[in-house]
């Protein structure tokens, strides 16, 4: 068995007894005892695990490889901006809220285009 002064000084495992209460360092120890035995009996190089409060480890992952192609996220697609959707009508009790200001504080009534992308970001393409 590994000594816990070894795992306490250790860069990799010195953050997990700083996460368990003291008193459970001998479960937290034990457990890393456990883990490593049982990883050099299977042949097992890398693990992926866990640690609660209480110093048990769960583990979440072991094997030689981990396949990179195993993880295909689906494709994101997006609604064009000409969906009613995106539109927005404001009720009239509320457009003096949002609407924007002229000079001497009346408010203007003039609609904006919601829709497509902003003159700016035409000129900059």
């Amino acid at each position: 068995m590994i000594p816990m002064r070894t795992f306490r000084a250790d860069p990799h495992f010195a953050d997990l007894f700083a996460h368990v209460h003291v008193v459970c360092w001998p479960i937290l120890w034990w457990q890393l005892n456990a883990l490593f035995r049982w990883c050099k009996r299977q042949g097992i190089p890398d693990v992926l695990y866990s640690v609660n409060a209480w110093g048990f480890i769960t583990l979440r992952n072991a094997g030689a490889a981990f396949d990179l192609t195993a993880y295909k996220p689906e494709f994101r697609t997006f609604r064009p901006l000409t969906e009613a959707i995106w539109g927005s009508d404001l009720p009239a009790c509320l457009e003096p809220l949002f609407l924007p200001r002229e000079a001497d504080g009346s408010v203007s009534r003039q609609r904006h285009e919601t829709e497509g992308p902003l003159p700016s970001q035409l000129d900059s393409t």
